[in-house]
């Protein structure tokens, strides 16, 4: 069943009014603000409008401490979709070519935001990973290879083998 926005909007129309709406309510609670404001960046990364998602991406990291807004994000969306959004947009950073500012971005992601994601959450590691792995892995270096895979083993492949079954969505 494919949705049909009000008033004869278009789809992408109603996502960006949703998406400002939503930024504009939870102007006060910063955790919330974070959110929507990730929100607001998917919503012009589905429209291929990466240049105004990296934008919104930038404003949200002004706002957005993983130490602080991460674990309450969790426990309000079950993700934290902004960790997932920053880490998304070292993609973008390297095929506009900012490749030196996409791998200070990954550095930065792995070694200060990736701590903040409880080593059971895999899913949540994985949708984080899975662009920093591509950005390493597209740079041409066997190195940045190899620390792609090293990323992505220790932190989803292995603990989910580990646990198994009982490895937490």
């Amino acid at each position: 069943m494919t949705y049909t926005p009000p008033n004869n909007m278009s789809i992408e129309d109603f996502e960006m009014n949703l998406a400002e709406s939503f930024v504009k309510e939870t102007h006060y609670q910063q955790y919330h603000q974070c959110r929507a404001l990730a929100f607001q960046a998917d919503v012009m990364r589905r429209q291929d409008k990466y240049e105004v998602a990296l934008s919104i991406i930038n404003d949200m990291k002004s706002i957005y401490d993983p130490q602080l807004h991460s674990k309450a994000i969790m426990k309000e969306y079950e993700t934290d979709n902004c960790m997932e959004m920053i880490a998304a947009s070292t993609v973008w950073l390297n095929y506009f070519g900012h490749s030196d500012e996409a791998l200070q971005l990954c550095e930065h992601v792995v070694d200060t935001m990736l701590p903040e994601i409880k080593a059971t959450e895999l899913v949540t590691k994985h949708g984080i990973l899975i662009p920093i792995c591509r950005t390493l892995a597209n740079q041409g270096q066997i190195s940045s290879a190899k620390r792609a895979l090293e990323l992505y083993r220790n932190h989803v492949a292995d603990p989910a083998a580990l646990a198994g079954s009982k490895a937490h969505p």
